[in-house]
């Protein structure tokens, strides 16, 4: 059984990933209603309805540990991720300090029109290197293999959505994208 003190971290940590994977999906929604690049507007179109999963995935975590203690094994989340009602939830802006989106961002803060479709994929392939990098480091310290195996999952996802829209920038800008 888990410390009441690391109960309480751990779930600041899935608070912090909730507000983060909401406010990628607010990004990714916004990216494909500016986007003018066919596969580029796709992309961002489903990467947002990922990270709409990947919220409802980290809420019924969130649910279990506040009401048992701990973990659900992914595959269990995952199936009952698809019944939270992600409206019911709300958090305090408590300890957000790893937040990957500033409050009040919006996709027209972080996109150039000038410089077309390359500027949102290279800014969403650095949340989403933010975001593994995140989700990489909890998995690292997590104890419970439970914990370790749902971040994990979550790296996979966002190496997926970072490889999704380093690919795209790639094909359109026709040279490497550098990394940062």
């Amino acid at each position: 059984m888990t410390s009441v003190r690391a109960l309480d971290g751990t779930l600041a940590v899935i608070r912090r990933a909730i507000h983060n994977e909401v406010a990628g999906q607010r990004f990714y929604n916004d990216a494909a209603y500016y986007c003018i690049d066919p596969w580029a507007k796709e992309i961002f179109a489903n990467l947002a309805q990922d990270e709409e999963g990947h919220t409802r995935l980290l809420l019924a975590e969130y649910e279990a540990l506040k009401t048992r203690g701990r973990w659900l094994d992914p595959e269990t989340a995952l199936a009952k991720s698809a019944d939270v009602d992600i409206t019911r939830f709300t958090f305090p802006d408590d300890e957000l300090g790893q937040e990957l989106f500033p409050p009040q961002w919006s996709a027209a803060d972080a996109i150039d029109r000038r410089a077309d479709d390359l500027a949102a994929l290279a800014f969403g392939v650095t949340m989403e290197q933010a975001a593994i990098d995140l989700y990489a480091g909890e998995a690292e310290t997590a104890h419970d293999p439970a914990a370790r195996q749902a971040y994990q999952f979550l790296v996979e996802e966002e190496t997926r959505h970072y490889e999704q829209l380093r690919g795209r920038w790639e094909a359109l800008a026709g040279i490497p994208l550098q990394d940062a």
